[in-house]
């Protein structure tokens, strides 16, 4: 089997439908094993307090991503949108009975695979047969186009035309995690406006370095690029280079670059105005650095697979809420790193083991 062959079943329409539609269900799933999975880790007099603080933060991350999921659009697009099925399938449907009407030699397995290919979801040893079968015959870059996603030239334009919507997708998370933990903290008589400054700069880390300034990164590096090229500075952009120059675009723009971003933001504002409302000095905080770590790397990864080798990565949108769940709960606790909670007094930031 060929690695194409696995991309194109990554990218198969009817997939993507199917993980969009199973999204809402894999998105609880994942939350209530995770809440779960952490709860269970605390200490077994501590277990109350965790379950009560994961069931509210969860609960509502989940819940807020959902309704803005369906609600919510940019530019007429929802923030995940979903194909209709019985529109993918009629398109193949036509796809194929105009491929076999222009194709009278067709073997009885090639046809068999066809015409599972009008309802189902191919494998990708299916979809091996059928590519080498058919790559040569009339019509066939229509059917495999339909079947498998139009392999479509990624361009900065286009990562500049999604930055909106994803960006989106990923503050709703985060904004609604900040306000979870805050009432998590209220539930478990542990609110303070101290603890209330972490999850603000959290948030404010999670959505520049790990989720906007990623997309502007990837846009902006791959945009320069394509202007050395045609300048005749850059020789051919192939989807190797272009995974790369995406790649050094997010590390650079937004893991780095967001993390200075984020930290000087939280020191220079965040720190100040929660200090003032606090009566608190907080400007000469120490230990207070939020580094990035390879989590924070991984939780973008829709970028950088969408530089890769494969076909097309499709399947990855509708698993983006489940990434996104991980920032806006560490947004909710305040995360800091090494899972170190780092707390405020009157005069500076003090590490509590």
């Amino acid at each position: 089997m060929k690695i194409s062959s696995l991309a194109k079943f990554l990218d198969q329409p009817l997939l993507n439908n199917y993980i969009s539609r199973t999204m809402p269900t894999l998105l609880c799933t994942s939350a209530c094993i995770f809440g779960i999975k952490d709860t269970l880790s605390k200490p077994q007099n501590e277990r109350v307090k965790f379950a009560k603080k994961n069931f509210v933060v969860l609960g509502i991350i989940t819940a807020t991503t959902l309704m803005s999921i369906s609600l919510v659009k940019i530019n007429g697009k929802k923030l995940i949108d979903i194909l209709p099925k019985e529109q993918i399938l009629k398109a193949q449907r036509e796809a194929i009975s105009k491929f076999i009407n222009s194709n009278t030699n067709i073997d009885h397995s090639t046809r068999n695979i066809l015409n599972k290919a009008k309802s189902e979801i191919l494998t990708p040893i299916e979809i091996d047969h059928l590519i080498s079968t058919i790559k040569d015959k009339k019509s066939a870059t229509v059917l495999i186009n339909t079947l498998f996603g139009n392999n479509e030239n990624l361009t900065s334009g286009k990562i500049w035309d999604e930055v909106s919507r994803l960006s989106l997708l990923g503050f709703i998370p985060v904004f609604s995690g900040i306000l979870a933990g805050i009432i998590s903290d209220k539930i478990n008589n542990e609110y303070s406006k101290e603890k209330t400054c972490n999850k603000i700069k959290e948030g404010i880390y999670q959505f520049l370095a790990n989720i906007f300034l990623c997309n502007i990164g990837a846009g902006s590096f791959l945009y320069i690029a394509e202007k050395l090229h045609d300048a005749g500075i850059l020789n051919s952009l192939t989807p190797v280079k272009k995974m790369f120059i995406i790649l050094s675009g997010i590390l650079t723009v937004g893991v780095f670059g967001g993390s200075y971003i984020a930290n000087s933001i939280g020191k220079h504002l965040v720190n100040p105005l929660i200090g003032k409302f606090a009566n608190n000095n907080l400007t000469n905080q120490k230990n207070d650095t939020r580094n990035p770590e390879l989590l924070d790397i991984a939780l973008h990864s829709d970028d950088i697979a969408t530089a890769g080798l494969l076909s097309g990565v499709k399947w990855i949108e509708p698993l983006l809420p489940i990434m996104y769940l991980i920032s806006g709960y560490r947004a909710a606790i305040g995360y800091r790193n090494n899972n170190k909670n780092f707390y405020l007094d009157k005069d500076t930031f003090q590490k509590h083991n």
